[in-house]
C-alpha cells in the first residue's frame, strides 16, 4: 500500500533520513527490545530509505530544483501547504493495522519538531490530513477510510486537531 508524506523541512535530507530512524526506533522502542520488530537505514547515493517491520520511508536525494518547486506548487494549489520534501511511504499490508499506528505516532513527533506544513496522502492521493500555517486539519470527507482514522488511532498524534472537509470545494463534489 503506497502513501505519501510531503512535509517543509529546512533540514538536508540525509539529515531528515537519520531524524526518521530515530524517530522510528523511538516509536517501536519496546517491540525492539523485545525483538518483536526491527528498523533499518538503506540510505543510497541517489535516495534515503529508512524502514520497519511495517513501512519503509524513502526521499529521493536527486530531484531536481525544478521538479521540487512544481510539487511545492502543486501542494500550495492543491491543499494550501506549502512542502518541499516527498516522502513515500510504503506499508506492508499484512501489517497494515499496526504499521498505521506506528506511522501515526512518527507523524506526531514531526508535528511537535517544528511549525512548518505537510500533508498525507493515500494510496489514491486521496489528502488524509495536513498541517497548513500551523494548525492541524484531519479530512472528515474519509468515506471507507474511517477505519484507520478514527478518533482514538489519531490520540496517537499527540498533537490538537480540527475535523474539515477537504473536498467541500473541490471539483469531486460538483
Amino acid at each position: 500500500m503506497d502513501y505519501s508524506l510531503s512535509i517543509g523541512s529546512n533540514l538536508p535530507k540525509k539529515e531528515l533520513g537519520k531524524l526518521l530512524y530515530n524517530m522510528l526506533c523511538e516509536v517501536l522502542f519496546i517491540e525492539l527490545i523485545n525483538y518483536e520488530a526491527e528498523v533499518w537505514d538503506r540510505t543510497g547515493t541517489q535516495y534515503v530509505s529508512v524502514g520497519c517491520t511495517y513501512f519503509s520511508m524513502s526521499i529521493e536525494l536527486d530531484d531536481e530544483d525544478d521538479y521540487i518547486e512544481r510539487y511545492r506548487k502543486a501542494n500550495l494549489e492543491a491543499y494550501g501547504v506549502d512542502t518541499n520534501v516527498f516522502i513515500s511511504i510504503q506499508f506492508i499490508t499484512s501489517t497494515f493495522d499496526i504499521g498505521w499506528l506506528k506511522l501515526l505516532e512518527v507523524i506526531g513527533k514531526l508535528l511537535r519538531l517544528n511549525n512548518l506544513d505537510l500533508v498525507v496522502e493515500d494510496h489514491t492521493t486521496y489528502p488524509l490530513l495536513k498541517r497548513a500555517k500551523g494548525r492541524l486539519f484531519i479530512n472528515s470527507n474519509l468515506d471507507y477510510r474511517t477505519w484507520y482514522m478514527t478518533k482514538e488511532n489519531l490520540e496517537l498524534l499527540n498533537y490538537p486537531y480540527q475535523e474539515e472537509d477537504f473536498l467541500k470545494d473541490s471539483e469531486h463534489e460538483k
